[in-house]
């Protein structure tokens, strides 16, 4: 992958899916659009991580002195269900029928990260539209 201002707002690993053709041949195109690409200016320190174009690294948590990513091709842990980033997590890595069984029970465990917002969690108005619980 390449800089900032090749990589579309919202792509996902399927829309650059040529620049990581390991990578699309061995998960599928469903799995490929539930990997958003992170196009922040820096890592956020005790946030995890992946490198697309450096899957032998493995997850990683970014520190504070992380430089300046000109490179989007990182995947945030938040961002992805967590049975979509246990199988990113082990491409390219060789475990045993053990470690395979102790990740699906993880993600069994976990499920998915629900989405936090600084905000509050939203509340939809109710049906009638008074905006009041109902």
């Amino acid at each position: 992958m390449t800089e900032t201002t090749r990589v579309p707002p919202g792509a996902t690993a399927y829309e650059l899916r040529e620049r990581v053709p390991e990578l699309a041949s061995w998960m599928s195109a469903g799995e490929l659009k539930l990997l958003p690409i992170w196009r922040g200016t820096r890592l956020e320190p005790g946030v995890e991580y992946f490198d697309l174009n450096n899957p032998d690294r493995g997850p990683f948590i970014a520190e504070a002195r992380e430089g300046r990513s000109t490179d989007h091709s990182y995947v945030r842990r938040l961002d992805v269900p967590i049975g979509i980033w246990t199988e990113l997590v082990t491409w390219r890595q060789p475990i045993d029928a053990s470690q395979g069984e102790s990740l699906a029970a993880q993600a069994e465990a976990l499920g998915d990260v629900p989405e936090r917002s600084a905000a509050g969690t939203f509340e939809s108005a109710s049906p009638s539209g008074s905006g009041a619980p109902s």
